[in-house]
């Protein structure tokens, strides 16, 4: 192929990754997390965030609700980023908020399950464990790096207790009909394939419900909230979609030349056995290619019938769900480009140790 024509391949797979990568389920995926980050942004208390998510706030606390969080949600590394964005810059500590930016994609139910069903039991379990324990260290690793940055911060925040100013419930259910909306657009239909049920032609049963709790999430907004919060919700939404979208849309085609350029078969040469290298070369590709949630499994599955160890698929499952290009270039617009390097090294580093003690325990 010469050069032309290689380039042409190129563009050609990057603009079919955008196609694919915009599907109907994932727009509405992002659309409901941006404003659910708008939510958090306009409606939640500031300081609630910090009470539970805050540098002052007790390690045991902030990390473990940071985890736990991630295990509710079905979403991948891309659409993490405006509830990660929302929490850190409502005040979260940056330990906490990146152990939340990790185990949302990494951690959460539909993944690890998924792993187990596709892959074994032995892999699923072995990945939940370490995406839980390696959350929390690149979590820790990176207060621990940045710590005098985080004391000025953690200054200029103050203390309150209470969620928000209005009533709980109210709060709860607008936030509640937001994750159960997420949860069901984002449903795998090997796990739960009567939610990818068709009713006419392309539209599914997970669309009709969509749009059900859609209308109530519209109808009880415009009961219980003001005009003036509604319009501010909105606002932080796009907001938010402005900064990140764009760059999502960059990455999204950069992961797309890289398929183009490095087939998998050539891949799965480098990443045999279990040695130190191959570990680290497919963390490394991990945190590059963008993985849309519970995509990484099958392609995982793939890689290893081509001769991919034990290890390095490990290494693959956790950096390459919780990372990609996308993810890279928008918390280095959050963070700054030396923390989201350092989140980079962090999940590779981590990935290859725990990839590597994998292939032993599982070769």
């Amino acid at each position: 192929m010469d050069i032309v024509g290689f380039t042409l391949h190129i563009i050609n797979v990057m603009i079919n990754t955008i196609i694919d990568y915009l599907n109907v389920n994932r727009v509405l995926a992002l659309l409901l997390a941006f404003l659910m980050a708008g939510g958090i942004a306009s409606m939640i208390n500031k300081n609630f965030i910090i009470k539970y998510f805050g540098s002052n706030t007790p390690k045991y606390i902030s990390y473990t609700v940071a985890a736990i969080s991630g295990t509710l949600l079905a979403v991948c590394s891309c659409t993490i980023l405006p509830l990660f964005a929302s929490i850190y810059k409502r005040g979260a500590g940056i330990g906490p908020a990146t152990t939340f930016l990790f185990s949302g994609p990494a951690i959460n139910v539909l993944a690890i399950f998924y792993s187990a069903a596709l892959l074994g039991w032995d892999i699923g379990f072995l990945r939940a464990f370490f995406a839980v324990v390696v959350s929390i260290f690149i979590g820790l690793g990176m207060e621990l790096i940045f710590r005098e940055h985080e004391k000025k911060r953690a200054l200029r925040v103050p203390k309150a207790d209470k969620i928000s100013n209005r009533p709980l419930y109210q709060t709860i259910t607008f936030f509640a009909l937001q994750f159960i909306m997420l949860l069901v657009i984002t449903a795998s239909p090997k796990l739960f394939p009567t939610l990818s049920m068709p009713l006419y032609d392309g539209f599914l049963l997970k669309h009709l419900l969509f749009i059900i709790f859609g209308i109530i999430l519209i109808i009880t907004t415009k009961m219980w909230f003001k005009d003036e919060e509604i319009k501010r919700w909105l606002k932080e939404s796009f907001a938010l979609l402005k900064i990140v979208f764009p760059l999502l849309i960059i990455g999204v085609a950069i992961a797309g030349a890289i398929k183009a350029i490095i087939p998998p078969s050539y891949i799965a040469t480098y990443v045999g056995g279990n040695s130190i290298t191959a570990n680290f070369i497919a963390s490394f590709i991990g945190a590059l290619m963008y993985f849309a949630t519970l995509t990484e499994v099958p392609i995982i599955k793939a890689l290893m019938e081509l001769g991919m160890g034990i290890g390095p698929a490990m290494a693959l499952l956790l950096a390459g769900p919780s990372l990609s290009i996308p993810t890279v270039l928008t918390i280095s617009k959050v963070l700054g480009k030396t923390k989201a390097l350092t989140y980079l090294g962090l999940v590779v580093i981590f990935s290859t140790i725990c990839g590597y003690i994998a292939g032993i325990i599982l070769g």
